[in-house]
C-alpha cells in the first residue's frame, strides 16, 4: 500500500510540473532567471503621404483681380479671401509695407501705381512677374479715391464698351460721379475713358499705373475701380465685390457670344 500512494505522489510532482510548462524549478535558495522577453513584432513601414491634391482651377479663368496698391486703400485687399473662395484669381496686397501702415505710398516715399513704366522699383517688378505667370484677359484692379464723392471706374481699352455696360448694370444701387476726373482726363456719368491719344501720351511719358500696364502689356481691358475713401468699410468693401460680380458675369457672356 505504500508503494502505490508514493508513486501516486510521484505521478502527481510530475503533472504540475508539466502543467507548468515543464520548467525546472530553481535550486532553493537561487532567484530563477527571468523568461526571455518576447522578441517586438516587426513594426509595420509608416505609410506614403497623401501627395497634395491639384489646386482647382479657378471658377473665371482670365479675369485677375489685384489689390492694395495704394496702402491707405484697403477694401478691396480685405475682401481677397471671399473673391478667392467665389474662384477668383487675385493678387494683393501689391504694397504691403503701404498696407501694414496705412500709407498710400512705398516704404521709399514713391507712388507704386506711378512706376510700371520703370524698371527700377521692386514691387512693381514682382506684379509684373506674376502677371507674367498669370495673363490676363480682363483686369480690376481695386482702388479707393480719398478725395472722390462718388464711385467710378477708369476704362483702359478704347474700343470696348464693358465699362459702360457696368456702370448701367449698377446706377439702380449706386449713384455714380456723373463727371469723373483723372489728371488731365475727365470722364461722363461714371466712366472715365482715355482714348487712344491719351494712352499713347501715357507710355511715351512712362509714367502709368497697374491697369496701364496690363492693357498695354497683354492686350485686355484693364479697369480702375474707384468708391470714395470717406464710404464706410462695409459700403467700400461690398460696392468692390459687387462691381467684379457685375464685371465678370459681364464678361463672360460677352466672351460666349
Amino acid at each position: 500500500m505504500k508503494t502505490v500512494l508514493l508513486l501516486l505522489g510521484v505521478l502527481s510532482i510530475l503533472a504540475v510540473a508539466g502543467c507548468a510548462g515543464g520548467r525546472t524549478p530553481a535550486p532553493r535558495g537561487e532567484t530563477p532567471e527571468p523568461e526571455p522577453a518576447n522578441s517586438p513584432p516587426e513594426c509595420n513601414p509608416e505609410p506614403e503621404p497623401e501627395p497634395e491634391p491639384e489646386p482647382e482651377p479657378p471658377s473665371h479663368p482670365g479675369i485677375i483681380i489685384t489689390t492694395g496698391v495704394h496702402g491707405n486703400e484697403p477694401s478691396g485687399y480685405l475682401i481677397k479671401p471671399d473673391l478667392e473662395k467665389l474662384g477668383f484669381t487675385v493678387y494683393g496686397p501689391c504694397n504691403p509695407w503701404g498696407i501694414e501702415n496705412n500709407n498710400r505710398h512705398l516704404e521709399d516715399g514713391r507712388d507704386l501705381n506711378r512706376m510700371f513704366g520703370r524698371t527700377d522699383c521692386p514691387e512693381a517688378e514682382t506684379i509684373k512677374t506674376w502677371l507674367s505667370e498669370h495673363q490676363p484677359k480682363f483686369l480690376l484692379d481695386l482702388h479707393e479715391d480719398p478725395d472722390g464723392t462718388a464711385p467710378y471706374l477708369i476704362q483702359h481699352g478704347p474700343d470696348d464698351d464693358i465699362g459702360r455696360r457696368i456702370v448701367d448694370a449698377l446706377k439702380d444701387e449706386y449713384d455714380f460721379d456723373p463727371e469723373p476726373n483723372f489728371m488731365m482726363v475727365t470722364g461722363e456719368d461714371g466712366l472715365l475713358k482715355p482714348d487712344g491719344k491719351t494712352l499713347a501720351m501715357m507710355a511715351f511719358i512712362k509714367i502709368y499705373g497697374l491697369a496701364f500696364y496690363a492693357w498695354a502689356t497683354f492686350k485686355c481691358t484693364a479697369i480702375v475701380v474707384e468708391c470714395p475713401g470717406s464710404w464706410p468699410e462695409e459700403k467700400r468693401k461690398a460696392y468692390h465685390m459687387k462691381v467684379v460680380q457685375t464685371a465678370a458675369k459681364l464678361f463672360e457672356e460677352s466672351q460666349g457670344d
